[in-house]
């Protein structure tokens, strides 16, 4: 699957579901009980091969556990 490039539907890295190949660069995170919002910076360079990587390694993951069960 890596070495092919495809990407698995339903995570959110496909052209699809990045809206045109648009990878958002900044998030919002929560932290504590306040539930104070913190800014984020996601360069693309950086995070979006890596989140393809996950979303390979996890569909793999999860299609190797659904035959085995």
């Amino acid at each position: 699957m890596t070495e092919s490039g495809e990407l698995p539907r339903g995570y959110g890295v496909t052209l699809d579901e990045l809206d045109g190949d648009v990878f958002n660069e900044q998030e919002e995170i929560i932290i504590g009980k306040n539930r104070k919002s913190f800014p984020m910076a996601l360069p693309s360079q950086i995070w979006k091969p890596q989140t393809e990587l996950w979303a390979q390694g996890l569909y793999a993951m999860i299609s190797i556990l659904s035959i085995s069960a």
